[in-house]
């Protein structure tokens, strides 16, 4: 930790002087928006057990999605982005990047509401509804393409690749399927992850996360690549404690950047907050919603934590499990070790 780091002030301080703001966003930025979490007592986990599958995350397994597509497109409109708006979170990169100061938004959802919020500067580390593409030759269209056969839970055939004659049943088969750009299990992330953050690792001087819990590599391990010189904030409802930052502001993330927003000055708007977020009178009352519990430590309303956590930083390795164990975010949106660290488990295993 940067000891020099440690108040709220700090925060608000390198907000309004950082020139190279990186963002790291997950779950906890649009579960206000109503989009179902994945691991949560009513998330899509749960959800998933009337499919009588070995494990809920084989939804989202690339081999058993060429095997029997109809069983993802059955439920693929519960997890369609059609109907929701972005939160006063995404409002809040977006306004990051009006000033002048996004170096880049890295998020892990695949909801799409940063291209909602006309967020630029966004890299989707797990791909999104937003295309889709034939898993045989490759042919890319717009994800508005398939929306009709996702809300029909229909299996969308390739407009490119040939149907196939069943002689046996004197019909045509598709002869191969389109799937939304979303990273299944089985699946290496996008290119343009590794080359930009390759990029910017170099240029960022401040870091934000926001709403994950860091759980999903190799998005997790975006923390180990900043120089420790770099400040890292993190927003979210319940703390990190793999990962050490140097201020956690801990509770809802849509009550916090609103905060941060009105001892900055910024004009956060969003119909969510009070009067739209304008900065009037009353919203720039002195009345603070948070509490200090020590150097870069504050919890705002929303907060779950452990006393243990708040009162004292145990350095005993089975308290820290613990705390981490009850410290689960509310549930990421996006299936865990997508990507490279799914391809690390098929190589150990």
């Amino acid at each position: 930790r940067r000891l020099e780091v440690n108040t709220l002030e700090d925060v608000v301080g390198l907000l309004s002087k950082a020139k190279k703001v990186l963002i790291v966003t997950g779950a906890g930025v649009s579960v206000s928006c109503g989009i179902p979490d994945f691991r949560s007592e009513t998330g899509i986990y749960s959800r998933l057990q009337e499919y009588q599958l070995d494990d809920p995350q084989q939804m989202f397994d690339i081999d058993y999605f060429r095997e029997t597509p109809e069983i993802f497109y059955s439920f693929a409109k519960e997890l369609y982005p059609a109907n929701y708006e972005p939160s006063p979170c995404h409002q809040f990169v977006k306004l990051v990047e009006e000033n002048g100061q996004l170096l880049r938004n890295y998020t892990q959802n695949i909801d799409t509401l940063e291209h909602k919020a006309d967020i630029k500067r966004v890299v989707n580390c797990h791909g999104s509804f937003a295309t889709a593409s034939c898993v045989t030759c490759g042919h890319k269209v717009d994800g508005k393409e398939i929306e009709s056969f996702i809300m029909a839970q229909q299996v969308p055939p390739c407009p490119q690749c040939p149907k196939i004659e069943n002689k046996e049943q004197n019909e045509f088969n598709r002869g191969s399927i389109m799937k939304p750009d979303i990273t299944f299990f089985g699946e290496r992330l996008p290119l343009e992850f590794d080359n930009l953050l390759a990029l910017d690792t170099e240029q960022v001087d401040l870091l934000i996360v926001m709403g994950s819990s860091l759980k999903v590599s190799p998005v997790s391990e975006i923390m180990q690549q900043i120089p420790h010189s770099i400040p890292q904030i993190l927003i979210n409802r319940t703390p990190i404690t793999h990962m050490t930052f140097d201020i956690q502001l801990l509770g809802d993330c849509d009550l916090i950047v609103p905060e941060l927003c009105r001892m900055l000055q910024w004009d956060l708007k969003h119909p969510k907050l009070p009067g739209g977020g304008a900065l009037s009178n009353e919203s720039k009352s002195e009345e603070t919603i948070w509490k200090f519990w020590r150097n870069g430590l504050y919890t705002f309303p929303g907060a779950i934590v452990h006393p243990k956590f708040l009162n004292e930083q145990s350095s005993d390795e089975d308290d820290e499990a613990n705390l981490s164990d009850e410290s689960e975010n509310e549930g990421d949106k996006q299936p865990e070790g997508t990507a490279d660290e799914n391809t690390e488990r098929k190589a150990e295993q």
